[in-house]
């Protein structure tokens, strides 16, 4: 069965993302573009993640709980998880600078609830890398039964392939930009699993070019199981 999907969607909490992009926000423009499967998958955050799952409830849109880490490197990494529990378990795990966040430079950073209302403001800068390590995340989000993929590969900013040269052969999976080339969609295929994100800072950016994803039914153990190369 195939499913219309967005995996990397930012929210309000993501400095770098519009205040628009609350989770009551994101998800009914997910459900209004026709998208089936999405994730908010914040910088270096989950605070966001359960509102946008309870929402999701409402509008019958699946939510995978997400993050997206920035190692030590500088890398970004798509994590996903199949409950909320097991993303705050393996987020909890994670060091991460105690540096403040400049508003005027960076952007606010709000914690939104499923009523629209901010809950909170996180002061800690959320565009510093986390003290960890990219050959570490894989093995740390497995003992909480979940996928790594390497976020925008085809891209140069914070791209695992501009910081480290190539992908590591022991992912199973790789993340292009929505859109990616044709060429370059076919080479990262021939090694691994392919997902297309908008990595949206924006409403109207949710859902760019529009993906079908082919899983055996519209769950969170199928999505992962398709990242896994299963």
């Amino acid at each position: 069965m195939k499913f219309l999907y967005d995996l990397h969607i930012h929210s309000a909490l993501s400095p770098c993302a519009d205040n628009e992009n609350t989770p009551v926000n994101i998800v009914a423009r997910a459900s209004a573009e026709g998208l089936e499967i999405i994730a908010v998958s914040d910088h270096n955050a989950i605070g966001n993640v359960p509102a946008a799952i309870e929402v999701g409830e409402a509008l019958d849109v699946l939510v995978v709980p997400a993050v997206e880490l920035q190692t030590a490197e500088d890398i970004h990494l798509l994590c996903l998880f199949e409950n909320f529990e097991s993303l705050k378990g393996f987020y909890d795990s994670i060091a991460f600078p105690d540096i403040l966040n400049d508003p005027d430079v960076f952007g606010e950073q709000y914690f939104i609830d499923s009523d629209d209302e901010i809950t909170g403001i996180e002061k800690r800068l959320l565009l510093a890398g986390a003290l960890i390590s990219e050959t570490d995340v894989k093995s740390l989000a497995e003992k909480f039964s979940g996928v790594v993929v390497p976020a925008h590969v085809d891209r140069d900013a914070n791209g695992i392939v501009a910081i480290l040269g190539a992908v590591p052969d022991y992912y199973t999976a790789v993340e292009l930009s929505s859109d990616c080339s044709e060429e370059t969609a076919k080479e990262y295929g021939k090694k691994f699993r392919l997902i297309f994100d908008s990595d949206s800072h924006t409403l109207c950016d949710i859902g760019k070019g529009r993906k079908l994803i082919d899983l055996k039914e519209r769950s969170i153990n199928a999505l992962l199981s398709y990242l896994k190369g299963e």
